[in-house]
């Protein structure tokens, strides 16, 4: 049984980072939950294929290779900040993370994503972590409030 990419993250989250501009990995009952950002686009209208603008909020397709082709156009892109799991064996990590970004936060708690129906789901088998391109959003990273462990790169 395939399981589904479609999992959205707590609100909480999203706004202790600030505003964001674009969430171009969304829906909308992602939206009407957590409210990413000002504009978002659909798996339909493929925000791979779109133009990014202004401080993004990226909470990717986590299957490969989306997370893998989401993380890249972010890198050339180099304003916002996602979050994906802390896969540090990952070769993406390695490969698009550790080389692009500009710093990243381990979260101390595991995240308890949000179903398309309302329902939270159980704690994940992995760990998140929030990874900051650009500047101004390792700085706010760094003074975000969630509980973790901050590295800039």
């Amino acid at each position: 049984m395939k399981t589904s990419d479609e999992w959205y993250t707590p609100a909480e989250i999203i706004q202790s980072l600030g505003e964001f501009d674009l969430d171009p990995a969304s829906s909308p009952e992602a939206y009407r939950q957590n409210r990413s950002a000002k504009h978002f686009y659909t798996a339909e209208e493929n925000g791979l294929e779109k133009d990014w603008h202004g401080r993004v909020w990226l909470n990717p397709p986590y299957s490969n290779p989306l997370v893998q082709q989401f993380l890249t156009k972010m890198t050339g892109h180099n304003n916002g900040i996602a979050l994906v799991f802390a896969k540090v064996e990952a070769k993406w990590f390695h490969d698009i993370v550790l080389r692009h970004a500009t710093a990243i936060k381990f979260l101390y708690d595991r995240v308890r994503f949000f179903r398309p129906d309302g329902t939270q789901g159980l704690q994940p088998r992995n760990g998140s972590m929030l990874i900051a391109y650009g500047t101004e959003n390792a700085r706010i990273l760094s003074g975000n409030t969630l509980k973790g462990k901050f590295l800039y790169l």
